[in-house]
């Protein structure tokens, strides 16, 4: 709802970092307003960096206690994920069930029963809360449809997190060598369990307050941005294309036929939906060139932006909801005093009720809590 002014003066109790983003005088809080300024991966990486899951620096409690009692250690999986993620660490999961539709494609063929390879990534879900591990699965092998060759690997999610933000029971363990660092880490704190690491929550409870911090609505401002910059340039590519420019073969998307596709069936879960409201970005992109180069550039930048930037920046935002949707129960955090939620306010025309907290003249955050449909697989 960009360019909504809400009325009245909010209370000046606030953080001096996040009175700075929602004020608009934070240098990366003006860049990502200013169509004019690239967002590219160094200034994303500026921004994710202020606020990095990991298991660095933590001080979890061990996985017995003093009377050699089992427990599960704090240390949430997600924050362990990361940094395994971040190095390419080759992992295996040995049982897998899939959660989603089950596409089997004509052109791989899967060799093995386990998921195995090097991690390219951690995936989160911008509507539910259901994370994701991504792995270049050796244990499939793709033919090129250009040239017909076959290549060991194709990239696969596979689910941690179900649908409805809790643990999903189709995978039970995963498996892994540990790097000098993390082991020496694993076994200082005590974690281990014989040879493996059980773990309490995906999520830190405490990381319920992240939402109200400066490096959260930042990253909520940036999403905001790179969907706006990706819209310009596919209606920039559809301009193109009225024209009768077209892309390189080399370069298009290529369409791979499917064998079979499993069946699925709609589920209901419970998820919370928050938003950032900001006044409108000023400037205006470059449009792209009226040549079949121009439209190869807008068909990268609108796929950079999308599938790379995005779900880099996505992961901790939706990380941080979920924490709240878990956690939170409408709390607010102690540096935001003297804000509270409203509750059942509604946009002018609009029938959706929310809880909003108004951050400054310009800015507000909103939430509500809702029950969308899902469709997973049938087997």
């Amino acid at each position: 709802m960009e360019g909504l002014k809400f009325g009245g003066r909010p209370p000046i109790l606030i953080a001096d970092s996040v009175r700075g983003v929602v004020r608009l005088t934070n240098p990366y809080a003006q860049m990502i307003m200013d169509r004019g300024q690239l967002i590219d991966g160094d200034f994303v990486g500026a921004i994710v960096g202020q606020s990095v899951m990991s298991w660095e620096g933590r001080n979890p409690t061990p996985a017995l206690d003093q009377n050699g009692n089992f427990r599960c250690t704090d240390l949430d999986l997600l924050s362990f994920l990361m940094p395994i993620a971040a190095r390419r660490a080759v992992i295996e999961i040995p049982h897998y069930r899939n959660r989603r539709k089950i596409v089997v494609k004509a052109n791989e063929r899967k060799i093995d029963h386990n998921q195995f390879g090097p991690v390219t990534g951690v995936i989160s879900n911008k509507e539910v809360f259901s994370f994701s591990v991504r792995i270049h699965d050796k244990t499939i092998v793709k033919k090129d449809l250009r040239t017909e060759e076959e290549e060991i690997g194709a990239y696969r999610n596979y689910m941690v997190v179900d649908c409805d933000g809790h643990w999903y029971h189709g995978w039970d363990r995963i498996v892994f060598d540990p790097s000098a660092e993390e082991n020496i880490f694993l076994s200082e704190k005590g974690l281990w369990t014989g040879n493996t690491v059980y773990f309490k929550n995906y999520v830190h409870p405490n990381r319920w307050q992240s939402i109200f911090s400066s490096q959260h609505l930042l990253k909520k401002m940036l999403i905001l941005r790179i969907d706006d910059e990706a819209g310009f340039y596919r209606s920039e590519m559809k301009r193109l294309e009225a024209m009768g420019i077209s892309l390189p073969i080399v370069e298009g998307p290529v369409y791979s036929p499917t064998e079979s596709e499993g069946e699925t069936v709609p589920i209901s879960v419970s998820t919370l939906e928050m938003v950032l409201d900001i006044p409108q970005f000023s400037g205006s992109y470059n449009p792209a060139p009226n040549t079949r180069e121009g439209l190869s550039y807008a068909y990268r930048r609108q796929k950079h932006l999308t599938y790379t930037l995005k779900p880099w920046v996505q992961f901790g935002v939706r990380a941080n909801e979920a924490a709240y949707f878990l956690f939170g129960n409408r709390q607010v955090a102690s540096w935001m005093e003297g804000r509270t939620w409203k509750q059942g306010w509604k946009a002018p025309g609009g029938r959706i009720e929310w809880n909003q907290m108004v951050l400054s003249p310009s800015v507000a955050l909103r939430y509500r809590v809702r029950s969308v449909t899902q469709r997973v697989s049938a087997e």
